[in-house]
């Protein structure tokens, strides 16, 4: 008799169990050469080829761990923010809470910035895509929220004022995990003043004139 074939919602979950087999593998050490088919067998106690099943190559199954850290990312802001708070409480919560991930799980947090988007896989990945649109748009979403109720101007769009949110608190991160804050200033104290600055940049009366110089050069 033939062997019966999995459901798709078994292949979903085996998939997802591979996930997080080759997350430990990486997360061990940071080491992205830990993650090879072998190991990842090995792990799960599987044969060679069974990952084949899951992932076409490497690329793709780094690509699915790189998804899979956004959305880490992604839950980390959200799980942080109140829904009862208000909309700049809620920008500040969020931005503390990608700091607090970045630097507590460094490895994890490497891993959405590894150099790898020139693959043909991860060109391709709709998942990748995904994740990576849906992280960012937490914080979009907030500051949407913030300028419909008059809480923060809408001197900026949305979109633009998360990638100038984000790329603040990915410096933060970095400077941490490299250690580099020993000038004098720790990262708690920088985080939230920088957070605050930025929130007193958006209001500032010539933030649409920068702004719509830039958006035009």
């Amino acid at each position: 008799m033939a062997r019966k074939g999995l459901t798709e919602q078994a292949r979903r979950d085996k998939r997802e169990h591979m996930l997080d087999a080759a997350m430990r593998l990486f997360e061990a050490d940071g080491n992205i050469d830990a993650v090879s088919f072998r190991n990842l067998a090995r792990e799960l106690g599987c044969s060679y080829a069974t990952p084949y099943s899951y992932f076409k190559n490497k690329d793709a199954l780094l690509v699915a761990m790189r998804a899979r850290a956004f959305r880490w990312m992604q839950q980390a802001m959200l799980d942080a923010m109140p829904s009862s708070a208000t909309p700049a409480a809620r920008l500040d919560a969020l931005s503390q809470a990608y700091v607090s991930a970045g630097v507590s799980q460094p490895h994890r947090y490497a891993l959405m910035f590894f150099g790898i988007d020139q693959t043909a896989a991860a060109r391709q990945s709709i998942e990748l895509k995904a994740a990576k649109h849906d992280a960012l748009d937490v914080c979009t979403q907030v500051i949407k929220t913030a300028q419909a109720a008059g809480t923060l101007p809408n001197t900026i769009d949305a979109l633009t004022a998360s990638h100038l949110f984000w790329a603040a608190a990915h410096g933060l991160v970095a400077l941490q995990v490299s250690g580099q804050f020993v000038m004098g200033r720790t990262l708690d104290q920088i985080a939230t003043l920088l957070i605050q600055t930025l929130r007193n940049g958006l209001e500032h009366p010539e933030a649409a004139a920068l702004y719509a110089q830039a958006a035009n050069a």
